[in-house]
């Protein structure tokens, strides 16, 4: 069996005495399959199967070059690229990383940076030429794009909990991030860190600053998110998805294989990638950055990140426990409304100054969703008492305007 058919195949067989339709003694052979981590496993004509739900489905050849890849039986990383070297490279960056390898290992003055860049498997030196791998282009090229089209983040901001289209469209900011893969890692942070917010929470007596999401986590995550994404998958790009209430960041390619949601152990997709970024701290390579977004999340009281993984792709979701958030401000309401006031707002006050800030305007159904009243009147005399304060200012241009909506007042008084 497994020379005709499948000589990559493990398994193991054995014979099962039965009773055949005519009453006769007879057998049937058992075939045990075992999976096999190494390498991708075809018949002897070529083709491969996953097994979906009850039935077998034929790969086809992209996905199983990705299998090839995730398995350690195609080193895709170490591919020479298609650029030429060094017309389309950033020499002078190529040129501070050998001298920065020089010095962090004492390396001779004799070596030239071409050799530096082939022990740190950057691409090879042959008959004097040096010849750049998907590695090098990733790093170090003008621009990787032209090697791969998906090395970007594609950032969007979308004004409430879920992704709407349509008429219904509701992203409000939208980036494409792209260069070396540095490049991307710190442009797509400054972007998210300039789109969240920061709380101030009153507690025992006294306010305190309480960021939206801890920084060190989400950042290990945007990291994980380039760093472990399936290159080979070359015109998909990682997707930071912003909404009220969670964050989500989906990178092309699924779990490594024998990784699951629950054991999330360190298996990389692109090892030769993450020991150049090491050199530059980006990463440690030793299996901490899992334990310590678990960490950073248990100490700032938020729930643990959820993992989807699929054959395509791995989602992670963080939540920001907004709706138990009963005693905080938006960071620029408070700086807007001034302690005194902040102060005296009650946890509903507070959810209506918060949405204010973040959308600039509310009007009563939107109170509506946010208030933990169902009655119209009641939410509509939650924002009348606040015009009243001189917080929030009515804006409309007729009675009974349909499209009437309440707005921060640019000086709130301090005496009511």
């Amino acid at each position: 069996m497994g020379r005709n058919s499948c000589p990559a195949g493990r398994f193991v067989t054995k014979r099962l005495a039965v009773t055949n339709s005519e009453g006769n003694d007879d057998f049937i052979i058992l075939a045990k399959i075992d999976y096999v981590e190494n390498q991708l496993v075809e018949l002897t004509n070529g083709h491969a199967y996953c097994r979906e739900s009850d039935r077998a489905r034929r790969l086809n050849e992209a996905e199983k070059q990705e299998i090839r890849i995730n398995k350690g039986e195609r080193a895709f990383e170490l591919e020479l690229c298609a650029l030429t070297y060094p017309d389309d490279f950033k020499i002078s960056e190529m040129t501070r990383f050998a001298k920065k390898i020089r010095t962090d290992r004492d390396g001779s003055l004799t070596i030239t940076d071409e050799e530096i860049f082939e022990s740190l498997r950057l691409g090879r030196n042959r008959g004097g030429q040096f010849f750049p791998n998907n590695v090098c282009a990733l790093m170090f090229s003008k621009d990787p794009q032209t090697v791969f089209p998906g090395s970007y983040v594609h950032f969007l901001r979308y004004i409430g909990t879920e992704e709407k289209s349509g008429s219904e469209y509701n992203v409000t900011k939208d980036r494409i991030v792209s260069g070396t893969i540095l490049e991307i890692i710190r442009d797509a942070a400054s972007t998210i860190d300039a789109n969240l917010r920061e709380f101030t929470i009153f507690r025992n007596g006294k306010f305190h600053s309480v960021p939206e999401y801890p920084h060190d986590a989400w950042y290990e995550l945007l990291v994980n998110a380039v760093v472990h994404r399936s290159y080979n998958a070359r015109t998909r790009p990682v997707f930071v998805k912003m909404f009220d209430d969670h964050l989500v960041m989906e990178s092309p390619g699924g779990f490594m294989p024998s990784v699951t949601p629950e054991n999330l152990f360190h298996k990389p997709r692109n090892p030769f990638l993450m020991f150049v970024l090491r050199e530059f701290g980006e990463v440690r390579c030793i299996s901490e950055g899992t334990k310590r977004i678990k960490r950073e999340l248990t100490e700032a009281r938020l729930p643990a990140v959820r993992y989807v993984g699929a054959q395509e792709s791995v989602v992670a979701s963080f939540q920001n426990d907004i709706a138990h958030r009963a005693n905080s401000l938006d960071s620029e309401a408070y700086k807007i409304l001034g302690e005194a006031l902040a102060f005296s707002l009650d946890t509903d006050e507070r959810k209506i100054i918060n949405y204010v800030v973040q959308h600039e305007r509310i009007n009563v159904s939107d109170a509506l969703r946010i208030l933990t009243t169902t009655y119209w009147h009641t939410a509509k005399a939650k924002l009348t008492r606040l015009v009243d304060r001189g917080i929030l200012d009515f804006v409309s241009t007729k009675q009974r305007d349909p499209n009437s909506y309440y707005e921060l007042h640019a000086a709130p008084k301090t005496g009511k």
